[in-house]
C-alpha cells in the first residue's frame, strides 16, 4: 500500500508537466494500478487470485498457510515496498507512458537484495514465489543460495549436490525435482525442504539450517546442531548472510 501512495504522489507531480487535454482522456496510473491489483484478471494471476486479497484475509490467515497471492504475502515477509520484476515489466508493456517516464524501477525496488546477497536479484521472482508458497522468508532463501552455490545454477559438488540450493539426488527425487539445474525447480525444491525442516524443529532457524546441511537425523540424534565443523560453520555463515 505504501508503494501505491508513492505512485499516487509521483503521478500527481507528473500530471503537472502535462496538458489537461493529454491527461483527461487517460486514467490515473494510481487508479489503473489499484484497479488491476483488486482485479482477478491479470495475466500473472490465476482466476482465483488477486493482488490485495491477502490483506482482507489477514486475520484469518496463519503464518503457515499464507495464500498464494502474488504480491499480497509481502505484508507477511516485510517486503511491502517491492514490486516483483515480472509484474513491473508487465506494467511497462501496457503503454502507460506516464508510469514508465516518471517512476524509477530502482527506486520502487530499492529494498532488493544488496551486498553479499546481490546475486539473488537474478532469481528474485522465483524466490518471491517460493517464499509465499512455503512461508519461508525470501532473504533466508537467498542466504542459503549464497552459501550453497554462490548463485551458480550449474554448480555440482563432489558429493553430487546440484544447482542453486545444492540438492542431493535422493533429496531432489523426494522433493519432486526432476531437473535440479533448473532454477525454478531447484529453488522451489530447496525452499520446500527448508520449510519442512523449520516445521520439524519448531521454526528454529539454526536447527533447520543444521538439518539442511547434515540431515534431520543428525540434528535429532545430537539434540541440536551436530558437532560437525562443517555444519557449525555452515549455520554461522548462512545466519551471517541472513542478518547482513
Amino acid at each position: 500500500m505504501k508503494t501505491l501512495l508513492e505512485l499516487q504522489a509521483i503521478q500527481s507531480i507528473g500530471n503537472t508537466q502535462q496538458s489537461v487535454q493529454s491527461v483527461s482522456s487517460e486514467p490515473s496510473v494510481f487508479t489503473a494500478l489499484l484497479e488491476e491489483m483488486m482485479s482477478s484478471s491479470t495475466s500473472s494471476l490465476t482466476d482465483t487470485e488477486n493482488l490485495l486479497g491477502y490483506y482482507s484475509n489477514l486475520d484469518n490467515t496463519s503464518s503457515n498457510s499464507i495464500d498464494t497471492n502474488y504480491l499480497s504475502s509481502f505484508a507477511y515477509t516485510g517486503e511491502g515496498n517491492k514490486l516483483p520484476n515480472s509484474y513491473y515489466n508487465e506494467l511497462l508493456q501496457t503503454g502507460e507512458n506516464v508510469f514508465s517516464n516518471h517512476i524509477n524501477k530502482d527506486y520502487i525496488n530499492s529494498d532488493g537484495y544488496t551486498n553479499v546477497l546481490e546475486g539473488a536479484n537474478a532469481y528474485s521472482d522465483i524466490i518471491e514465489q517460493a517464499s509465499q508458497k512455503y512461508g519461508v522468508p525470501g532473504k533466508l532463501i537467498a542466504a542459503i543460495m549464497k552459501q550453497e552455490s554462490n548463485y551458480n545454477e550449474h554448480a555440482v559438488s563432489s558429493a553430487g549436490a546440484t544447482g542453486l540450493m545444492q540438492l542431493m539426488p535422493g533429496t531432489a527425487k523426494y522433493l519432486g525435482v526432476h531437473d535440479p539445474k533448473d532454477p525454478v525447480q531447484n529453488i522451489m525444491g530447496g525452499t520446500k525442504y527448508i520449510s519442512q525442516m523449520l516445521n520439524k524443529f519448531g521454526q528454529n532457524v539454526e536447527l533447520a539450517l543444521a538439518a539442511y546441511n547434515a540431515g534431520p537425523g543428525n540434528v535429532s540424534k545430537y539434540g541440536g546442531i551436530p558437532p560437525f565443523t562443517e555444519t557449525k560453520n555452515y549455520v554461522n555463515k548462512v545466519l551471517d548472510y541472513y542478518n547482513a
